[in-house]
């Protein structure tokens, strides 16, 4: 089994996802359905999930808005094809980079991106393109810094690392993140559930920033 295959059994989105420990579905389900609200909230009827990997969270915000037109799209080739194939939904789901995503400008009411800035050397980058096909919303979560950490070290994951997750390239706390999202949007609402923190937010027109 190659290292990258052994890597994704330990750690990751998949792993996160399909860990049947009562806990962490917990916490994956108090997240989803804070994601729920907010997207009601707005009162969009379409969405694009950019980092959407295998699809968990597409399928999960499916079924319970099944009104609003749902895409996704990731990086992973690997990812989509796995989650069309093992997930049992006809979402779409194009490969895409999130640096360059292939929409026009003003494409989506609402642009999604959950726990995926902080694995990106450029985060600011990202969110400029997220903003572009953005029409109104962007709605994007990290992990909740240190408690995401620290979260990980008690139940004796990552140890080496003191906790820290070996695909972030960033660690965000409450008021890293606020000032990164701030540049590209009007925050509208700032929230957490744990161990991840959300900001939902209104595109900045006439491309003005902090």
């Amino acid at each position: 089994m190659s290292e990258n295959l052994l890597a994704m059994k330990r750690y990751g989105n998949r792993q996160k996802h399909l860990n049947q420990n009562p806990l962490q579905q917990r916490l994956l389900h108090k997240f989803h359905q804070q994601i729920i609200n907010l997207i009601q909230q707005t009162q969009v009827n379409r969405v694009l999930d950019v980092g959407c990997a295998e699809g968990f969270v597409l399928k999960h915000l499916h079924q319970a808005l099944p009104n609003t037109t749902m895409m996704g799209g990731d990086f992973s080739f690997e990812a989509l094809t796995w989650g069309h194939e093992q997930l049992n939904h006809d979402l779409p789901m194009t490969n895409l980079d999130i640096h360059r995503l292939p929409f026009p400008d003003n494409h989506f009411p609402l642009v999604l991106c959950l726990e995926v800035l902080e694995h990106l050397p450029d985060s600011s980058l990202a969110l400029r393109e997220l903003s572009r096909v953005s029409s109104d919303y962007l709605l994007v979560s990290v992990p909740h810094e240190p408690f995401f950490c620290l979260a990980n070290f008690i139940r004796l994951k990552h140890v080496m690392a003191f906790g820290n997750d070996p695909e972030h390239l960033h660690n965000y706390t409450e008021h890293s993140f606020k000032r990164l999202v701030s540049r590209e949007i009007e925050l509208a609402w700032y929230g957490r559930s744990f161990p991840w923190q959300i900001a939902l937010g209104r595109k900045r027109q006439l491309g003005i920033r902090n």
